[in-house]
């Protein structure tokens, strides 16, 4: 949103830009602010600039990026990336992989240090206005969100499956009771969980490490590495697009979370080695997943075979459930990490979609809801989702959220780098005392347009990766409405 003042805490905007390109922004009273008693997170509200003495080292954010990324949906990820694509040309995925997420998290993770507020709030006052960021926020609950219920979902299965539970009473009670975690350990905080991260991060490849040396012991290591597509009837265009679509996915996913949390840097220049850390250690944790999941396949595949699954739909069962994998691999210690590197995982995920949840609330009613209840209500929507079987929709979840993340963020950068730095079309630094823009309808309308032109491209196949149309139409679609009405945004008049 382009404001009608240019002043951010009363100083010119230009200044303010200036001095955080070097150093984090500092906040309005922040000094009463670190005399408050209680959760980090709860402390730094979403439409509060970090104080100064709530900034992390950049180890301690790149241990909440590397926490994510090696979870159970990364190890999925990797039997996915395998399975379809077969190793060779998941290789050429992990390496798209690798640059993109390293991209995006860069330059999207440097707008939100640069303003010092998250995603959510720095796309609204950008490319949505206030009533429009509630289309992001739904975005992002549905891709966040539906993540964290993915997670909950496959840590809930391996809990059954290795004690041996059935029934639907118990099925849920455990999805509940472990949604109730997440809760809790979201009020912890960031520097926390940072910490947590670091120890789990090293527990869960310690157990990573075994399962290798398992599948070497057995002879299979070298089957693992250079196996061919493993789910049937898929042919190698068609598993190698579906397996770029899910990297593209997660790489636009991971730049728009860790701009959650690159807000909370001391420098501009620790957002390199923060985004550098969560791209190597999400590539590492594909790898290490792609070898876990073919160890476990077979197993896993008779234990939904025996559920009453088709050969094909308990192949995708037994990629999309590597939790299964590890108790089948590691037994008992298998299980124990897998529990204790989803707690750091779905804490940091319930983070994500509270602070979706909360600009949701905001932004339709102008109430800003309780950091608690922002948290519970996310994780509502999480076993929502598991109601609605999310699971057995994984597969076009993941490839329709590619054409949703990835247009927000190139969206993103084209509107801070492109439309308001090097056109001048609009001002850059937010100033949260300045009276909003409802709709900035050249950012609605684009994601709105593309997003619908890609996915239909995408159904009807006429376009297999649909990032290929949806990167460069975001672009030329937002700087020619832009340009378009440039006076007027520059009067600010419009958003």
């Amino acid at each position: 949103m382009e404001s009608k003042t240019s002043e951010v805490k009363g100083k010119p905007t230009d200044e303010v830009a200036e001095k955080s390109r070097g150093r984090a922004p500092a906040s309005e009273g922040a000094s009463a602010k670190s005399r408050r008693k209680g959760s980090a997170t709860e402390q730094v509200s979403l439409f509060e600039r970090v104080p100064a003495d709530k900034r992390l080292a950049w180890p301690d954010i790149g241990a909440i990026l590397g926490g994510v990324v090696s979870s159970l949906s990364k190890v999925m990820g990797g039997g996915i990336v395998a399975f379809y694509a077969g190793c060779q040309m998941g290789g050429v995925t992990v390496a798209i992989t690798f640059v993109l997420s390293f991209l995006l998290t860069l330059l999207v993770g440097k707008i939100c240090f640069r303003e010092g507020l998250p995603n959510n709030v720095v796309s609204r006052f950008y490319i949505f206005g206030r009533r429009g960021s509630a289309a992001g926020s739904l975005i992002w609950i549905f891709c966040l969100v539906g993540v964290l219920a993915v997670g909950t979902v496959q840590l809930g299965n391996a809990i059954l499956f290795a004690f041996g539970w059935e029934g639907e009473v118990v099925r849920w009670a455990l999805f509940i009771g472990i949604s109730c975690v997440w809760v809790i350990m979201a009020l912890f905080g960031t520097k926390v969980i940072a910490r947590m991260n670091a120890v789990f991060v090293v527990a869960l490849f310690c157990v990573m490490g075994y399962v290798i040396y398992l599948i070497a012991a057995d002879g299979q290591l070298v089957d693992a590495a250079t196996h061919g597509i493993l789910i049937p009837g898929v042919e190698p265009v068609q598993g190698f697009a579906y397996s770029v679509n899910y990297a593209i996915m997660t790489s636009g996913l991971m730049a728009l979370f860790a701009a959650d949390f690159t807000r909370f840097a001391r420098k501009e220049r620790d957002i390199a080695p923060i985004a550098a850390t969560g791209s190597v250690f999400a590539i590492i944790t594909y790898l290490c997943g792609a070898l876990i999941v073919y160890y476990g396949f077979e197993k896993s595949v008779e234990y939904f075979t025996a559920q009453g699954m088709g050969a094909t739909l308990a192949a995708n069962a037994a990629v999309t459930n590597p939790g299964v994998s590890l108790v089948l691999a590691a037994g008992g210690v298998g299980l124990a990490v897998i529990c204790l590197s989803q707690m750091k995982v779905e804490t940091s995920n319930s983070i994500g979609g509270a602070n979706a949840v909360s600009n949701l609330v905001n932004s339709l009613t102008g109430r800003k809801l309780p950091w608690a209840a922002a948290v519970i209500g996310a994780n509502a929507i999480g076993l929502a989702f598991i109601l609605g079987n999310i699971l057995d929709q994984v597969n076009a979840f993941m490839s329709y959220g590619s054409i949703l993340t990835s247009s927000w963020c190139v969206l993103l950068i084209t509107d801070y780098y492109l439309v308001r730095g090097k056109m001048g079309i609009g001002a850059v630094g937010i100033d949260l005392d300045a009276p909003e823009h409802e709709v900035n309808w050249r950012g609605v309308g684009t994601i709105a347009a593309v997003g619908l032109l890609g996915s239909v491209l995408y159904a009807t196949g006429a376009v297999a990766v649909p990032f290929l149309v949806v990167a460069p139409l975001t672009v030329l679609v937002y700087v020619a409405a832009s340009w378009l009405v440039r006076d007027k945004v520059r009067a600010g008049e419009i958003g």
